[in-house]
């Protein structure tokens, strides 16, 4: 109990900058604080914080343990928590990234039925189309598109999936539908930014021939889910997970086109760094995506 003390005062200090800060947070003097530090120095054998009269920085020991104290802190206050109530219950938070129009169209349901069955566990989400590092964002848990690449991460597939070249039936009574990639070149395509980046190059696989184009068109956004809307308003062309558009497809609100370049495989997957102890209700919510997804995958038979 005394070292998890100790590391509460250790975040104290780093976060409030300096000794006498966080002895005024903490009630406790100056060599109090310091005597407290020493003593958690000696412990570990090794220096965590370099002060001198006017800065305090950490050593990379003391970032180390600086970065994993609120997950150390957080366990064992759900271990405390959990035992207390007889071991039962499932507490504390899990952060969640995933594409803006896939969160919207399918990963909130999916938290809605998750959290009715652990009532105690809050989740955070962020929506967005940029690839954020999950280490070192502190998400817990990532949802993707796209074959991804060797990584340290842990990879589970969430189901099949493909990229389709979409727009709505308004469109293509006005423009006609492009019948071979580099037609594209005569109609105005929606594209996606990702981190400053234009997301412009399309690329497309015929009987194990890949081919490349670069589009153009006159809007471009950082959220897929409005890129969607747009072609469902007729303004252009869309590229998009067959997750995103599957239900505009069978409602008519969107057509496919280009289908016999556009039948790769695309990854779908989670993913979780496995570097670090991973607590039980990630553990659980990860099975339990698995299973959501996998009901759904019957649903887009039809268009693999």
């Amino acid at each position: 109990m005394d070292r998890i003390q100790d590391l509460h005062l250790f975040r104290t200090v780093v976060r409030a900058g300096s000794l006498t800060s966080a002895g005024n947070h903490l009630g406790l003097s100056p060599a109090a604080m310091s005597g407290r530090l020493k003593a958690l120095e000696a412990h570990y054998g090794v220096s965590l914080l370099k002060r001198s009269t006017r800065s305090m920085n950490l050593t990379p020991e003391g970032r180390l343990l600086f970065e994993n104290s609120d997950r150390v802190i957080e366990e064992f206050d759900t271990l405390e928590a959990t035992l207390r109530r007889g071991g039962s219950d499932l507490r504390g938070s899990i952060t969640l990234t995933c594409p803006s129009d896939l969160g919207r169209q399918h990963v909130a349901g999916m938290v809605d039925e998750f959290l009715a069955e652990n009532p105690e566990i809050q989740l955070r989400m962020f929506l967005t189309d940029n690839l954020l590092d999950i280490v070192e964002t502190g998400c817990d848990v990532a949802i993707r598109y796209g074959n991804l690449p060797d990584s340290a991460l842990t990879t589970r597939r969430l189901g099949p999936n493909r990229r389709l070249i979409c727009c709505a039936p308004a469109y293509a009574e006005r423009h006609g539908m492009p019948a071979t990639p580099h037609d594209l070149a005569q109609h105005n395509c929606l594209t996606l930014l990702r981190s400053d980046r234009i997301m412009d190059e399309w690329e497309f696989v015929r009987d194990g021939e890949t081919t490349t184009v670069r589009v153009q068109g006159d809007r471009m956004s950082s959220d897929g889910f409005a890129l969607r809307q747009m072609a469902m308003d007729g303004v252009g062309l869309v590229r998009k997970s067959l997750w995103d558009v599957a239900d505009d497809l069978k409602s008519g609100r969107l057509l496919s086109v280009l289908d016999d370049y556009t039948r790769s495989p695309f990854g779908f997957h989670l993913l979780t760094d496995h570097r670090t102890m991973m607590p039980r209700r990630i553990r659980l919510f990860i099975d339990f995506a698995v299973r959501y997804f996998k009901r759904l995958s019957g649903e887009l038979a039809a268009y693999v």
